[in-house]
């Protein structure tokens, strides 16, 4: 499945966690002017920030001097990214409070926004020096952690700040996608559940509970939850392409291809759209079509293998052995991943275009590919006996297909037969010739 960058840390706080965040700073703005206290929260509660941001103007103009209010100006403007003019008001704050720990983390929270995280930590640590409970320097720093990779860290953090606030959606969708990556699934489906509970409405949590799901295996709870994030984010590609992969992964290719297609409609240059449409006219052994999108996601991200991989594919199966054997080259080249080597080799070995294949190299390939799984992937070793095959070497290739025959105990009985069919071949004293399926 193509993660839709659902997975990567958020840098920035979203809106709503601005709100709750806040939360203390909007007390003192009540206490202090009422209103303009009244405005700024009714403009909170119906989302509009610009009108927030009208009535912190309105507020600071008859007290210049106002902390709360200028701090608060700055946290919105950096949320609408007017990021200069957001480290105006929270300099300002700073340099009257150096020791007021939520400008601190204000500030460290404008630059993580501009990606000076060096700049973000320094603060965030300052805050925490000064107030070890600020939420807001906890829960931006547990981000920090997690981009760098820190995820142990990212834990620790997050969890402080779910401790002083159980209700930050933030927080919780954060540490959801923490415990994803350090490949906890159940512990992410617990948070992605509390975020749900927190607000029905946010579709991320959904899209982040599917991908939770999809990864133990549990596809129909995964549709359940891209379709939801569908009906709440009808015109937004990205539930549609997780949900397509889903949909490919239960084996649904028609129903994944409308998916696709939606997508594409919606964002025609979606790399990750294109992929999975890609895929999918392949396996529907539709050459020309699926090397179209594949080409086309090569165009923008040259480096992306699995899409040299499958454009190989492709070409292998329109019968264009020498395009993808060129592109089975780039993959080997761009990535020491076993599968790229093992295709390689495999074509090299068995293909039935005369003057491309090539033994030797075939099995300096398929050696690779078997050292880079310890020589216990029976698929590859039985590409190595088709190379010395290839090569009129029948002794090592009867020896590599009987290893890959002892391997293959708990494989299906047509692969088995497959399998057989090569030992057969070269007991022979002849090679295995497979022409594109």
């Amino acid at each position: 499945m193509m993660k839709i960058r659902l997975r990567t840390f958020r840098s920035s706080l979203t809106f709503l966690a601005c709100v709750a965040l806040a939360a203390g700073a909007l007390g003192v703005v009540k206490e202090q002017l009422p209103d303009y206290a009244k405005k700024i929260e009714t403009a909170l509660a119906n989302r509009d920030i610009d009108a927030a941001l009208r009535a912190l103007d309105g507020w600071l103009e008859h007290e210049p001097d106002n902390v709360p209010a200028r701090l608060w100006r700055g946290r919105l403007r950096a949320d609408r990214g007017a990021y200069d003019r957001a480290m105006e008001d929270v300099d300002a704050v700073v340099r009257v409070q150096p020791q007021n720990a939520e400008a601190r983390a204000v500030r460290g929270f404008i630059f993580q926004k501009k990606m000076k995280l060096d700049e973000a930590l320094a603060d965030f640590d300052a805050a925490l020096r000064i107030e070890p409970k600020n939420e807001l320097a906890l829960y931006c720093r547990g981000l920090i952690h997690g981009e760098r990779g820190d995820f142990l860290s990212a834990i620790g953090d997050l969890d402080a700040a779910l401790e002083i606030n159980p209700r930050n959606g933030a927080a919780l969708q954060a540490r959801a996608r923490t415990h994803l990556l350090r490949q906890e699934f159940s512990d992410a489906v617990t948070d992605f559940d509390s975020s749900i509970l927190l607000d029905p409405r946010d579709a991320a949590s959904f899209l982040g509970r599917a991908e939770a799901y999809y990864a133990q295996g549990n596809m129909e709870r995964a549709l359940h939850d891209d379709d939801e994030a569908v009906r709440l984010l009808p015109e937004d590609a990205r539930p549609l392409i997780q949900r397509g992969y889903v949909r490919a992964g239960m084996n649904s290719q028609d129903k994944a291809l409308e998916d696709f297609n939606a997508a594409l409609k919606i964002d025609p240059k979606n790399l990750a759209a294109l992929y999975g449409r890609g895929e999918m006219l392949r396996a529907s052994k539709k050459w020309d079509d699926a090397i179209a999108d594949l080409t086309a996601v090569l165009a923008s991200a040259p480096n992306e293998t699995r899409a040299v991989m499958s454009r190989a594919a492709a070409f292998y199966g329109a019968g264009k052995m020498d395009k993808a054997l060129d592109d089975y080259a780039t993959a080997a080249k761009q990535r020491d991943d076993a599968e790229a080597f093992n295709d390689y080799a495999w074509l090299l070995a068995t293909g039935t275009t005369d003057g491309l294949r090539n033994g030797s190299k075939a099995i300096e390939l398929a050696c690779h590919a078997c050292d880079l799984t310890g020589w216990k992937n029976m698929g590859y070793i039985d590409t190595l006996a088709a190379a010395y095959a290839e090569t009129g070497d029948f002794t090592n290739a009867l020896k590599w297909q009987e290893e890959a025959m002892k391997a293959a105990d708990s494989e299906t009985d047509e692969v088995k037969a497959d399998l057989q069919t090569r030992l057969d071949l070269y007991k022979q004293q002849k090679p295995y010739r497979e022409a594109a399926k």
